[in-house]
């Protein structure tokens, strides 16, 4: 397998911080079902946000009978501090958008890509602050808009502006933690911002006037990517750990499809403490999920990305996020995709 040197570029150290800073408030959850064969000896570290995956799998039951591993999950509140976690060896597989995934090969982390997931559905939203005068993508620049720098909701924003030849450089970025994002739109200190599902219906339900001027579904390719680390890959054992967990990770979101109420009641009401009927707008905003199979059409998404976060000043040098691809793994892992998902 090609090894890689763990070299973070200067440019992007603020991306990838100690991890002390990671780890704040991040929580674990191990989970060792009972029937599982061998020693359990295999404990896969999963980074995980919003308790999503942990939700998913819990609810459809695709974490009974592991075979022969066990899964700890910790969580995160966002991609490039599940980046951190890769980094430091903390994690051995995480999950995050295709923002950060760009900046991990920007910094060269030793990871590769073992799964990656397609959302049909709005997604985030360029928001405009009800009364800012704001009709068109044309009239942002120059106006404040909340942003969250390094993750997906930056590279929507990035791709958004495209559409209307704006650069990041033409706007007044304001750069939040991607909870806070939504947070600023209500204070009225922003023109618009780049909102989340959840933050669309809050701000949309006391403002109707709000204007919605573009969604992820229009520019954005809207993938989302499973890193694992090469060191993880490199042993047998953990390999077809991550390989297995994959397939059932693939099986869970096929689940939800067919189960939205369930889905809905167990993680946007129980775990975000959402109404049943927020929660189901919430749902309908967020986009269906399915699994893609790691090929050119994948890569090339991403790798059109990362030159338009160049054309935006975003990253010091050209990002060729091949590295992320190994053939050995694309193939091994892409095998997964048809069986297990509907």
């Amino acid at each position: 397998m090609r090894k890689r040197t763990a070299l973070v570029l200067p440019a992007l150290a603020a991306l990838l911080l100690p991890l002390a800073t990671a780890c704040g408030g991040a929580a674990s959850a191990s989970t060792d079902t009972a029937g599982k064969s061998g020693s359990g000896q295999v404990t896969l570290r999963f980074g995980d946000q919003g308790k999503t995956l942990l939700t998913l799998l819990q609810t459809s039951g695709e974490l009974n009978g592991l075979p022969g591993y066990k899964v700890q999950f910790d969580q995160f509140n966002s991609g490039p501090l599940v980046n951190q976690a890769l980094s430091a060896g903390v994690v051995d597989v995480g999950i995050m958008g295709d923002t950060p995934a760009i900046f991990a090969a920007a910094a060269k982390l030793p990871v590769d890509v073992v799964a990656a997931s397609h959302t049909v559905g709005p997604g985030y939203t360029l928001l405009a602050r009800a009364g800012s005068g704001i009709k068109t993508l044309a009239d942002l620049k120059g106006r404040k808009v909340a942003y969250s720098k390094g993750t997906a909701n930056q590279g929507f924003l990035i791709q958004a502006l495209a559409t209307a030849n704006l650069k990041q450089q033409d706007i007044t970025a304001v750069d939040v933690p991607l909870q806070n994002v939504g947070n600023l739109l209500q204070s009225g200190t922003v023109d618009a911002a780049t909102v989340a599902a959840q933050d669309l219906v809050n701000y949309t339900s006391t403002h109707p006037d709000a204007v919605k001027l573009i969604n992820g579904q229009q520019v954005s390719s809207g993938y989302a990517f499973y890193l694992a680390t090469q060191k993880a890959l490199a042993d047998p054992a953990e390999r077809a750990a991550v390989k297995d967990l994959v397939g059932r990770i693939i099986k869970a979101y096929s689940w939800a499809r067919t189960h939205p109420d369930q889905w809905i009641d167990a993680y946007y009401v129980k775990v975000n403490k959402q109404t049943p009927a927020i929660g189901k707008l919430v749902w309908q905003n967020s986009g269906e999920t399915k699994f893609a199979v790691l090929d050119q059409t994948v890569i090339s998404a991403q790798q059109r990305q990362a030159d338009l976060f160049l054309a935006n000043q975003q990253v010091p040098g050209k990002v060729d996020v091949t590295s992320e691809f190994p053939a050995d793994v694309e193939q091994e892992f892409s095998t997964v995709v048809a069986p297990n998902q509907q």
